[in-house]
C-alpha cells in the first residue's frame, strides 16, 4: 500500500505562532493561561497544560498572571476586561483572523449591516461577529442566507476556514437581498491551499484519512470535501483510531490534516498505517524511502554531529546528531561505528541540501515499543539508567525509549531531591503505555514494595521470641525507633534501648545505622513486633551485689529529683535512691534544697537490692561519720597537748 501524505498537512503558520507563543509565555507575576482551548486540539492542549499552560473558560476565574489568547480571537469586551485586570496580554490571534475581525469593524462604522459567514457557536466567528458592534447577523448556510430580511447595504465576512465554494454559494444569495454589497475575502489563503490538495489527493486515492479534532472547523470542512469525491474518508482525531479493515484491497491511501494537528500525530499516523499493512506494496514503499518508512543501511561516516548512512538511494542519508539516541551528552562514535548495519527512520525524504534526513532514535523506538508492550504484558522487572531529573521524577532510558518515574514511584518512601540518581540504575515495572502519546511511565517502587513483601513473609517465616538479629535503623520517633530486620519493621520502645533512663532515642540510635536487637515479642496476625536493643547487652544490675556494699562511701551523680528524695547515678544504668530523710542531718522539706541535678555527691550504701534493681543511699551518715571523724580528730588533739608540754 502507497501512502501519500497531501502537500498542505498539519499546523498553519496562525496555529504555529499560537503554539510557539503558549509554549514560550513567560509567567510574570502568577501563573499562564488560555482563555478557552488554544486550539481545537485535545493532544496539544493537554500537553501545554503538562507544562503548566492552564485552561480557564472565562476572565473571572484569574486575578493576575499572564493570559494568552487562542487562535480564534476574543471580543473587543474582552480585550478591554483583560486590561482592567492588568493581566499580561499575549495575543495568538491568527493574523487571518484579525484581518476578519479588522475587516467587520470597518464595515459597522462605514454604516453597513455585517453578515458573517460561518458557524454560528465557533469561537472565531462569535469574536468577529462582536467588532461589528452589535450589527451582524451570522449566515451558517444557504437555508440561513434565504432567511435573511432586505438589507440596504450588507458587508460579507467569512470564517477564515469556509469552504471557498459554500461562501460563494451564500454570498450569490445575499447579493440578491441587498441594495449594494461589500465582499470581504477573508479566507485563510493556506485554508484554501490545504482544501485544494486534499481534494486533488482524494480523487487519486483509493482511501482517505483526515486527522484532527473532531471540534476543528477546517478539520470537519477537509472531510468533507474529501467525502464529496466520492473517495471513502475517515475523520480521526489519534493513530488508535485506524482499522485494519478500512485498508483492505486498498493500494494508494491519503492522508490530510487540519490546521490545528500536529507534526508529531500525522508521523504516528502515518507509522500505525504502515504496520497494519503487511502487502507486498508495503515492502516496496519501505525501499522507496517515503517519509515515515524504516530502511536498512550501513555507516559510512561518523563525524562529530551528524552519521552518514549508506541506504541503496540515490544519496546518503544524514543522521543528525539529536535524532541518534534518546541519551543525552554522548557523542555519535559511543553510538555507533564506521560499518555498523542498522535500521533508521525516514523523517524526509530530502534535505536542505538533497540528502535524506534520517533517525536511528525513533526506528530503535518503534522496535522499543514491542519490546515494552511484551515486558508490560508480563510484569517482568527491568534495570534502566537514569537520564535527568525532572519536575515531578526521573527520565530514563527503556528500550531505546524515554519513560518517566514519577518521583512518588521512585522508593516506597517519597523523596524530595532525585537529583542524586541520574547515572544510576534503577529496577523498574511498566505501570502505563500510551503509543500514541509515547508516553511509558514506570515505577521502581511497585519492584520495592514485592520485594519486601516478599522478604516479610519469609522472616516472619523464621523469626522467634528470644532471637538476636540485625537491623537497620529506619526511621525514630518520640517514642523509639523503627528497624528493618528483614523486609519488616519491628518497634524498638525508648524503654527497651538502654539499661539506663533515655530522653532523647536519637541519642542512643542514629537512622541507617546497623545494629543488633532482641525479639521481645511477636504479633504474627498484624505483622507487629516488639524488639529490645538492651536485651543484647550486659545487665550492669547483675555485678551489683559484687560491686556495692553496705557501709562503703561513693561517688555519683544527681541525676534526678523526686518529692520523695534524689536518685544519684553511681554509673552508667546504676541508680540509687538518697532518700528525702537521708539527704540532710536536719529537716529537709524539698530535696533540692540540698542538690541539683548534675552535682557530684559523695554517699553511703544503706541497702542493696539487686533482684528488686534497688540501691538504698545516704548522705546524711556520710555527713555523721565526717563529723564523727572530725570530734574524734580533735579529741586526740586535746589529750595530745598537755603531754606535749612535759615532754
Amino acid at each position: 500500500m502507497k501512502i501519500t501524505l497531501a502537500k498542505q498537512a498539519g499546523f498553519c503558520f496562525g496555529v504555529k505562532r499560537a503554539v510557539d507563543l503558549a509554549e514560550n509565555a513567560p509567567p510574570r507575576g502568577g501563573a499562564v493561561y488560555t482563555l478557552g482551548p488554544l486550539i481545537h486540539n485535545s493532544q496539544v492542549t493537554n500537553r501545554l497544560a503538562r507544562q503548566g499552560v492552564r485552561n480557564i473558560d472565562h476572565l473571572a476565574q484569574v486575578t493576575e498572571g499572564t493570559v494568552i489568547f487562542r487562535s480564534h480571537g476574543v471580543s473587543p469586551q474582552t480585550l478591554e476586561e483583560a486590561q482592567r485586570l492588568q493581566l499580561n496580554i499575549v495575543d495568538a490571534t491568527c493574523p487571518f483572523v484579525k484581518n476578519a475581525q479588522a475587516e467587520a469593524k470597518k464595515l459597522a462604522e462605514n454604516g453597513y449591516t455585517v453578515v458573517v459567514v460561518g458557524e454560528r457557536e465557533h469561537p472565531e466567528v462569535q469574536a468577529v461577529a462582536a467588532w461589528a458592534k452589535g450589527c451582524a447577523l451570522i449566515v451558517g448556510n444557504t437555508a440561513e442566507a434565504e432567511q435573511l430580511p432586505p438589507l440596504a447595504k450588507a458587508g460579507i465576512v467569512a470564517q477564515t476556514t469556509l469552504s471557498l465554494r459554500e461562501f460563494h454559494e451564500i454570498t450569490e444569495i445575499i447579493r440578491g437581498k441587498a441594495e449594494h454589497i461589500e465582499v470581504c475575502p477573508t479566507i485563510c489563503n493556506a485554508t484554501l491551499e490545504r482544501q485544494a490538495a486534499a481534494e486533488e489527493l482524494a480523487k487519486k486515492a483509493d482511501l482517505m484519512i483526515v486527522i484532527g479534532g473532531k471540534h476543528s472547523a477546517n478539520t470537519s470542512r477537509l472531510a468533507e470535501i474529501c467525502a464529496k469525491t466520492g473517495t471513502p474518508t475517515y475523520h480521526i482525531e489519534t493513530a488508535q483510531e485506524l482499522k485494519r479493515e478500512w485498508f483492505t484491497g486498498v493500494k494508494q491511501a491519503g492522508i490530510t490534516a487540519g490546521a490545528s494537528t500536529p507534526d508529531w500525530i500525522i508521523e504516528e499516523v502515518y507509522h500505525t498505517m504502515q504496520d497494519l499493512d503487511f502487502s507486498k506494496a508495503f515492502e516496496e514503499s519501505i525501499k522507496e524511502i517515503d517519509r515515515g518508512g524504516i530502511v536498512t543501511g550501513t555507516v559510512i561516516q561518523v563525524g562529530r554531529d551528524e552519521v552518514f548512512v549508506d541506504i541503496g538511494y540515490k544519496s546518503e542519508g544524514i543522521i543528525p546528531r539529536n535524532e541518534l539516541t534518546v541519551k543525552s551528552d554522548v557523542q555519535p562514535a559511543d553510538i555507533v561505528s564506521v560499518g555498523d548495519v542498522i535500521e533508521v527512520f525516514v523523517l524526509k525524504q530530502e534535505g536542505k541540501d538533497g540528502y535524506p534526513i534520517l533517525s536511528k532514535k525513533r526506528a530503535d523506538a518503534r522496535k522499543g515499543w514491542v519490546k515494552i508492550e511484551e515486558t508490560y504484558k508480563a510484569g517482568t522487572v527491568q534495570t534502566v539508567p537514569v537520564l535527568e531529573a525532572v519536575k515531578g521524577g526521573l527520565v530514563v532510558s527503556i528500550n531505546d525509549l524515554r519513560g518517566f518515574v514519577p518521583a512518588s514511584q521512585v522508593e516506597r518512601r517519597f523523596v524530595a531531591d532525585l537529583s542524586g540518581y541520574v547515572g544510576k540504575e534503577l529496577r523498574v515495572k511498566i505501570l502505563e503505555i500510551d503509543r500514541g502519546k509515547n508516553k511509558v511511565v514506570l515505577s521502581q517502587k511497585v519492584v520495592l514494595e514485592e520485594e519486601a513483601a516478599k522478604s516479610k513473609e519469609e522472616t516472619m517465616a523464621v523469626i522467634e521470641e528470644g532471637q538476636i538479629r540485625e537491623g537497620i535503623v529506619r526511621r525514630l520517633t518520640d517514642y523509639g525507633a523503627f528497624v528493618d530486620i528483614g523486609g519488616i519493621e519491628g518497634l524498638l520502645h525508648v524503654s527497651e534501648m538502654s539499661w539506663q533512663r533515655v530522653k532523647d532515642p536519637a541519642s542512643i540510635v542514629k537512622a541507617g545505622e546497623q545494629i543488633s536487637v532482641k525479639i521481645l515479642k511477636i504479633d504474627r496476625e498484624n505483622y507487629k513486633i516488639s524488639l529490645g536493643l538492651k536485651q543484647t547487652q550486659a545487665d550492669p544490675w547483675s555485678l551489683v551485689a559484687e560491686k556495692y556494699q553496705v557501709g562503703e562511701l561513693h561517688k555519683g551523680t544527681v541525676v534526678r529529683l523526686t518529692k520523695f528524695g534524689a536518685f544519684v547515678a553511681l554509673e552508667p544504668g546504676i541508680d540509687g535512691l538518697v532518700h528525702i530523710s537521708q539527704l540532710a542531718e536536719t529537716r529537709v522539706n524539698k530535696p533540692d534544697d540540698v542538690v541539683t541535678v548534675g552535682e557530684e555527691v559523695t554517699v553511703k550504701i544503706v541497702d542493696v537490692n539487686p533482684q528488686e534493681r534497688r540501691i538504698g543511699l545516704s548522705m546524711r551518715e556520710v555527713q555523721q561519720e565526717r563529723e564523727a571523724q572530725a570530734e574524734a580528730a580533735v579529741d586526740s588533739d586535746a589529750a595530745d597537748g598537755p603531754q606535749a608540754e612535759q615532754d
